[in-house]
């Protein structure tokens, strides 16, 4: 797995996360026991006349609440997006609804913004949201440059704080305005945002809308420990670490999860990788020391052959929405405690699903639980319980001292 240098042999201990079984293809060990259900709870795989069978051995999981949002009759849904998350917000888009704020512990729509017909996901900041998509009407721009887009920032409560036309001279534009792959926003620094489409990406001032080429590559994972910091890339579906001591893995993986906090304060980074067990297709989670050693924990495999999306919470509650196979209408949810512990699994709605899924991870506070936040079909925000693992479990992860980086 990791070593000090790329051409050293990789040897890892796997080490079955206290509480989670091992994988299959290494041993097999029992299922640990769902967690204890909230009173009026009930499992839903069981009460279903229709189980999946490959999740028939799976603790499950109903949701909190369902949150159905309305959308535009006839309008062609091109893009979803979201959810992002501020508090008790989640803010989701698509084409048919355009921007759309939810109280997802509440259940309540609290405010609505429209878009033109194409959108990209909503990003949430310290002070509210981000929101970009087709302009309504032909803002005006310098001779030589070309339209892009429009944003919106807005407050948590909804206000507008700005509106801008995104733009840059024709010439540098013409690769992103021909692309047409999925899209991601996020922070690129001081007052700019990273806007990127397929394998194209602009920064974007906030100040002025102007617009110039960047990297499509995803930020890396950053963080501070033992006072030196330290990044994690996934390039070419291998990590790649740099710091003290850079490292990088021989195998690759397929999905970078986020960064996990152990109890005694040593950061791992999660990962998922597409394998097989007896013929049978399944996902198994591994955590990787993030400064390198030869030792990672690695957690019970889920059925499935495709991450479709991931979120974590600061200290590494991970939910992961999947695809069961290649029918593209059996996806599924599955929550994982920092400690590796598989809390739940939950079967979406059974249908074509050629949408992307979006999910957030809602930190717990002091007054009430977290909660997973998972937007679907286009005009659903399904909540579903809690990630974190009792207090009293083996390996129960705790807040850093030392803040991971974005």
């Amino acid at each position: 797995m990791a070593s000090s240098s790329p051409s050293a042999a990789l040897l890892v201990a796997l080490v079955v996360a206290p509480g989670a079984c091992g994988s299959k293809a290494a041993q097999e060990a029992p299922s640990p026991a769902p967690p204890p259900s909230d009173a009026g709870r009930v499992d839903a795989l069981a009460a279903t006349d229709a189980v999946w069978p490959e999740l028939a051995d799976y603790p499950s999981t109903t949701p909190i609440r369902t949150i159905p949002i309305a959308t535009k009759a006839g309008t062609p849904r091109f893009e979803v997006g979201g959810p992002a998350l501020l508090g008790d917000l989640a803010v989701v888009a698509s084409s048919q609804t355009g921007f759309v704020a939810v109280d997802w512990r509440r259940g309540q729509v609290m405010w609505t913004k429209p878009s033109g017909p194409h959108v990209a996901p909503p990003l949430a900041t310290p002070d509210g949201f981000v929101l970009v998509s087709d302009c309504f009407s032909a803002p005006r721009i310098p001779a030589g440059e070309s339209l892009l887009g429009c944003a919106r920032i807005v407050t948590p409560q909804g206000a507008d704080q700005a509106y801008f036309a995104i733009h840059a001279p024709s010439n540098q534009t013409q690769k992103f305005r021909a692309e047409m792959g999925r899209q991601s926003l996020w922070p690129d620094g001081d007052h700019r945002v990273r806007w990127r489409r397929g394998d194209e990406a602009l920064s974007i001032d906030t100040y002025t809308g102007v617009a110039s080429p960047a990297s499509a590559a995803p930020t890396p994972l950053a963080f501070t420990y033992k006072s030196r910091v330290w990044t994690v890339s996934h390039l070419d579906g291998k990590l790649v670490g740099t710091g003290p001591t850079p490292w990088k893995t021989e195998r690759t993986y397929s999905a970078l999860i986020g960064l996990v906090w152990t109890a005694d304060g040593a950061p791992l980074v999660r990962v998922m990788n597409a394998t097989a067990y007896m013929g049978a297709p399944e996902l198994t989670l591994f955590d990787i020391d993030a400064t390198g050693s030869l030792h990672a924990q690695v957690a019970r495999p889920l059925p499935g052959i495709q991450v479709l999306a991931s979120a974590t919470s600061s200290i590494g509650d991970a939910a992961i929405a999947a695809r069961l196979d290649t029918s593209l209408e059996r996806d599924i949810v599955a929550g994982y405690a920092a400690n590796a512990l598989l809390m739940w699994v939950y079967p979406l709605p059974r249908m074509p699903r050629p949408d992307p899924v979006g999910i957030a991870v809602a930190p717990s506070t002091p007054s009430a639980d977290g909660a997973v936040v998972v937007f679907h079909d286009g005009d659903t925000v399904t909540v579903l319980p809690d990630l974190s693992a009792p207090p009293t479990a083996p390996g129960a992860a705790k807040a850093p001292s030392e803040n991971p980086t974005p």
